[in-house]
């Protein structure tokens, strides 16, 4: 099992849980390689028919990506994790298999990256997202406090820095291209309601009654045949009519 990682597979659900709850499940490459492994395995399980995403802890599902990771790349290692963080949420998005994420909490940067990836997102009534990256370049006060005015390490000497795991475009398919620059340009966090009205995420749920809903949700989607399911997946994303069933 891949540290970071809790995989569970039950009543033909996987549940996928980022665990790194003291670190706000912030993402390692070890847990990029072990999303990968986890894609490729369900994707071809005859007894998995929908895969649910979602953070350990109280405090949310995803900071985006690891601390310690971002500040020991080299300019040639920051171009290799983009890559790595693009290829391992294409892998997500192109699952037979319906996937959602539950968010919960924080939902920042690559976090709300990872959650894009999902056919859709549901969250707690507690969920903050955004795609923040551009204020950590941004001047006081919009820069975040942990930054204490420093410069960002991300920002090159030379041209700009933009979210790099495929939010750029998942973003405004998800909510429209305006609503997505407003939220890009000003890298705001948004709450759940906010989140809701944009159609960014399918339902907000308290959060004392969260657990349970989704897996309310997870084990509905779970009793549908699974080619059905694989079908029209298939269909709505390719944007395909089926015209004729199977002669069989």
């Amino acid at each position: 099992m891949t540290e970071g990682l809790d995989v569970v597979v039950k009543d033909r659900v996987c549940w996928i849980t980022l665990d790194r709850p003291k670190k706000l499940n912030s993402l390692t490459p070890e847990m990029m390689h072990g999303l990968r492994k986890v894609f490729t395995d369900i994707d071809d399980d005859p007894e998995v028919c929908v895969a649910v995403l979602r953070g350990a802890g109280e405090k949310g599902f995803c900071a985006g990506m690891d601390l310690d990771w971002s500040e020991s790349l080299t300019k040639a290692d920051r171009i290799e994790q983009g890559r790595l963080g693009e290829k391992t949420f294409a892998m997500m998005e192109r699952l037979s298999i319906p996937v959602f994420a539950a968010v919960h909490g924080y939902a920042v940067g690559g976090g709300l990256e990872l959650a894009l990836g999902a056919d859709f997102i549901v969250c707690a009534d507690n969920a903050k997202m955004g795609l923040v990256e551009i204020t950590l370049s941004a001047r006081p006060p919009h820069q975040p406090k942990f930054m204490d005015g420093k410069e960002d390490p991300d920002q090159p000497e030379v041209g700009g820095s933009a979210p790099g795991w495929g939010g750029l475009k998942r973003l405004p398919a998800r909510i429209g291209m305006a609503r997505a620059k407003e939220m890009l340009f000003t890298g705001v966090r948004i709450d759940a309601q906010r989140a809701l009205q944009l159609g960014l995420v399918n339902d907000v749920f308290a959060a004392d009654e969260f657990d349970d809903k989704v897996a309310a949700l997870a084990e509905r989607i779970a009793a549908m045949n699974r080619y059905n399911l694989r079908l029209v997946k298939e269909l709505v994303t390719a944007g395909y009519d089926w015209i004729e069933p199977h002669p069989s």
